[in-house]
Order: structure tokens, then sequence, then C-alpha cells
């Protein structure tokens, strides 16, 4: 099953957006007002979305590894999807969410 490679390199980025969240989030658990969580509450939902469109990528590679080796041996033919490709698709399917969130918090906390 011939997989295209995502992008992880923004996986790289993570040290710095930790790094420029801990003083914001320094600041609000000094200050427990509410109305200014923006960037926890932001934080939080991004990595439940984020999880969340990982799970459901890696199902779709494995679902479509499975249809795949079901339509071979249907057709007679040898089954392309390997293990290894299969298990290969799925960790690209599940990190690629949380690779393109991370390097979009770094572009929008850079700004800051």
């Amino acid at each position: 099953m011939p997989t295209k490679t995502p992008d992880l390199s923004g996986l790289l980025l993570s040290p710095f957006v930790m790094a420029s969240r801990m003083p914001i989030l320094w600041y609000e658990s000094f200050n427990p007002d509410p109305g200014r969580r923006t960037e926890t509450n932001r934080m939080v939902m991004e990595k439940l979305s984020a999880a969340q469109e990982g799970l459901l990528g890696a199902q779709v590679a494995l679902g479509h590894a499975m249809a795949e080796n079901v339509a071979a041996m249907v057709f007679g033919r040898i089954p392309n999807a390997t293990p290894h490709n299969t298990a290969n698709a799925m960790m690209h399917a599940s990190l690629a969410p949380a690779a393109r969130q991370v390097k979009a918090n770094a572009k929008r906390l850079r700004q800051r």
C-alpha cells in the first residue's frame, strides 16, 4: 500500500510551543479569572481535537488496508498491504494532525 509520507517536522517545534506557553500558564495560575483562560482552553481543545482526528485517521488507514487485502483475495491477487505498511500508514495518519497543530501553534505563538 503506497503511502504519502506526511511532513512530521512540526513535531520538532513542540519544545518551542511548550516554552512559549509556560509564562502564559504561570500567569493564569496566579490570576484565576475564568475570562482570562483563553490560552488554556484553546490548548486543551486543540489537543483533544488533534487526538480525535489522529485516532480517526489511524482507523481509516487500518480499514483501507483491510479492504485492500479482502479485495485482493476476492479477485485472486496477492495482497499489497503488509503489516509493516499498514502500521506505517496508521502511525503517519495518527501523528499528522498533531504535527500540523504544533506547527500552527508555533506560528501563532511566535507572533505574540
